[in-house]
């Protein structure tokens, strides 16, 4: 049994690693029934559950276990499990063969497998019952009772220590030497018998199983954590299925062979006192020529590989249409919200009521740094020319306190300039560098208009709540852009005006205004929308008034056009629906335009959860016809809407299972519709911040930001912002 080429160095049978590794068969015997099941156990899930699968970040995720889900899981697990005992057992075989002084072909280690179904339901049994600790103390006892888990794992760890002798059992249960009973006595007496150092370097199989644990534990631990490291792409669902199969096998065929090593050295004679198989058994392995044992354990190994190949082709090709998307998790986006996407990527703007603005870029999965706007009062972005055009209103200082006055700024951010201010400053950055990177979106602004105003005692220009006074809309989807903005210095007079620009940048722009009555105590990104016609020459504007208020209109539909003409046209906000609360500050409405050139709007009223798609009759929605669609969940957002080049609505929603879905309308009016569930959203420390944009790339792919944390976020627990963009149309709803 000695193995001239360690006969210098170690006496008795070979080392575990040459027994495990030197030979092809043991690998290929364990790789192929498990690498088999797992292709099986994916499709089946893929095929069964395919309404309650995502793929977020490369990696399929289900939205939510039920019942069904959880009996299925179940199922696949005891599969998953007799697989792997099948594998083990006839790798074992190989390995027991090896080292008796023979070879055992892979069929013939899965001929011995067959007959031996009380050592594949043994291995299953504790596989099974491992994992089954495994995954409650992760999913379960850590995330609510951490102290608890790392106790357990300590415990476990040393009950591990006392009981590694055991693991000799399993050579002599497979080899049908002893049974099970007598076959852990024998283990459990074996570190007793100390061999001397020549021959058990390690001193006792319990230090030699612990040693194989740990070091393989260690090293599976660094390849994991490296593979982490690696961004989102094509290659996640081939890491991440190659990560969890080769460390977990080669850790596996180590301990067998530590383990058959260990009884060969204690035992006089072979392991197995008869053939395993008389026909498969070669009389000297040694003999065989250097070339037949080229490769190794290589080729088992690329037998696991194929489960993590066809894995990312799956992902890649869906075949079952999953929704797909990359998510991004950011620290928060506020319940006033835009996403646009420019050439490099999207562009999140999110603004608190006044005392926050902030804007980020993204690019997938990832997010850049938040940048703090010039300006905390209303803002609007829309993308242009390859980059962002953005209008903000302004607090300008008067001559007193109790004077001042409001200036609209329109800025063009150039795609070179988006880049440079997402990249990361140099250490030697100016003060005025830094300035212009951390201060609001890059360009040079240029002034719309401004507006007077005064102020009470104790109140000023710079107030919070004036944000409440004026709000401002970009429309870049017709040949130039349009900008619509209104502003009431004091009470409910205000301002409706809309700039037509000349070009994308806007560098000239021709302005029409109406005063009119308004009056709101809180704004946001829908009350005031505009969507531009075609050539650029008229607008439609959707206003959305305070709930309440003696003379207040709702909604209102307001057609501008660069003569100067106006029209003014009120549809019915009258929502059905109970009240949900008092201190709704997210309704209102988005306009768009559809196929025909008409008016399209989403309409959300005051405490209601139910949305109201109006489809106008002709350009100024003097009629419109109407949908209303109830999403069925108590959290309230801003109304989401998009039009693809199918001229079909696309509304964002947060569904009954408050979880984050696209209603895909299945005509223009939205009498029928699909949902698509993206993510599940938990809530936080700081709750929801009932926020939800929606908007197209060039691709009509959907990018969506909310104002929730997603399930399964790996960000910090205060983190209540999520971005996703999609990867198909409709994010693959019909």
């Amino acid at each position: 049994m000695q193995d001239s080429r360690t006969a210098t160095q170690v006496y008795g049978p070979p080392r575990a690693i040459t027994l495990a590794f030197d030979e092809p068969e043991p690998a290929i015997a364990y790789a192929v029934p498990v690498a088999a099941m797992t292709v099986v156990a994916a499709a089946a899930v893929f095929t069964a559950l395919a309404g309650d699968l995502v793929i977020a970040n490369g990696e399929a995720t289900a939205l939510a276990v039920d019942s069904g889900m959880l009996l299925g899981i179940m199922i696949l697990a005891v599969a998953a499990s007799l697989a792997q005992g099948f594998g083990l057992t006839a790798a074992t075989l190989a390995i027991i063969a090896r080292v008796d002084g023979g070879r055992l072909t892979a069929r013939g280690a899965w001929s011995g497998a067959l007959r031996r179904p009380g050592s594949v339901l043994l291995a299953a049994g504790c596989t099974l019952a491992l994992a089954v600790v495994v995954v409650a103390l992760a999913a379960w006892v850590l995330p609510a009772m951490p102290v608890v888990a790392l106790a357990s794992l300590v415990a476990l760890f040393a009950l591990g220590i006392v009981a590694a002798p055991l693991l000799l059992a399993w050579p002599l249960v497979v080899a049908r030497r002893q049974r099970v009973g007598a076959a852990l006595a024998w283990a459990w007496r074996s570190p007793k018998a100390f061999l001397g150092q020549s021959i058990e370097p390690l001193g006792s199989p319990r230090f030699a199983v612990v040693v194989t644990v740990i070091l393989t534990g260690i090293l599976s631990f660094g390849i994991s954590w490296l593979g982490g490291l690696l961004p989102s792409g094509w290659w996640t669902p081939v890491v991440g299925v190659a990560l969890g199969l080769v460390p977990a096998a080669l850790t596996q065929l180590l301990l067998v062979g530590v383990a058959v090593r260990g009884v060969a050295a204690r035992l006089a004679g072979p392991i197995h006192t008869d053939p395993i198989h008389a026909d498969a058994i070669h009389a000297d392995a040694a003999a065989r020529p250097a070339a037949a044992r080229r490769g190794g354990a290589l080729a088992g190994i690329g037998v696991l590989l194929v489960p993590a190949i066809a894995a990312g082709a799956l992902i890649a090709v869906n075949p079952w249409q999953v929704p797909a998307f990359a998510a991004a998790d950011v620290k928060r986006v506020w319940k006033s919200s835009q996403i646009v996407a420019w050439d490099g990527g999207t562009v999140v703007l999110s603004r608190l009521a006044g005392q926050d603005a902030q804007a980020r870029i993204c690019t997938g999965e990832t997010c850049g740094p938040e940048h703090e706007m010039r300006s905390v009062l209303p803002t609007a972005i829309a993308p242009a020319g390859g980059g962002v055009l953005s209008a903000s209103w302004f607090p300008l200082e008067g001559a007193d306190p109790q004077t001042g006055s409001y200036e609209l700024r329109v800025t063009h951010s150039t795609p070179d300039a988006l880049a440079r201010w997402s990249d990361p400053l140099d250490d030697d950055a100016s003060d005025a560098e830094k300035w212009e990177a951390w201060h609001g979106l890059p360009g040079e602004a240029r002034v719309l208009g401004s507006v007077d105003a005064t102020f009470e005692s104790g109140q000023s220009v710079f107030a919070r709540d004036n944000e409440s006074r004026m709000v401002v809309a970009v429309d870049t989807s017709a040949e130039r852009p349009v900008i619509a903005s209104a502003v009431r210095p004091e009470g409910r007079d205000a301002t409706l005006a809309v700039d037509f620009c000349a070009d994308a940048e806007c560098t000239q722009s021709t302005r029409t205004s109406l005063p009119l009555q308004w009056g709101s105590w809180n704004t946001n990104q829908t009350t005031l929308d505009v969507a531009a016609s075609a050539d650029g020459r008229s607008a439609v504007v959707t206003l959305v008034d305070a709930a309440g208020e003696d003379g207040a209109i709702p909604l209102r539909v307001l057609t501008a056009t660069t003569d100067g003409d106006w029209t003014t046209e009120a549809l019915d906000a009258d929502v059905p629906g109970d009240a949900l609360t008092d201190l709704d500050t997210t309704y209102g409405a988005q306009v768009t335009r559809g196929a025909d050139g008409l008016p399209i709007i989403l309409f959300r009223a005051a405490e209601r959860a139910g949305l109201r798609l109006f489809s106008c009759t002709d350009a100024a929605c003097s009629t419109a016809e109407f949908t209303d669609i109830v999403p069925g969940s108590a959290l309230l957002h801003t109304p989401a809407l998009a039009l693809d080049a199918t001229g079909r609505p696309l509304i964002g929603v947060i569904d009954e299972d408050a979880a984050v879905a696209l209603l895909s309308c299945t005509d223009v009016a939205c009498v029928t519709r699909t949902t698509t569930p993206l993510t599940g959203t938990v809530p936080t420390e700081l709750g929801f911040t009932d926020s939800f944009s929606l908007a197209l790339d060039e691709s009509d792919h959907p990018l969506i930001a909310v104002g929730a944390r997603r399930t399964g976020a790996a960000s910090p627990s205060t983190s209540s912002g999520t971005i996703l963009t999609c990867a198909t149309v409709r994010c693959g709803a019909p």
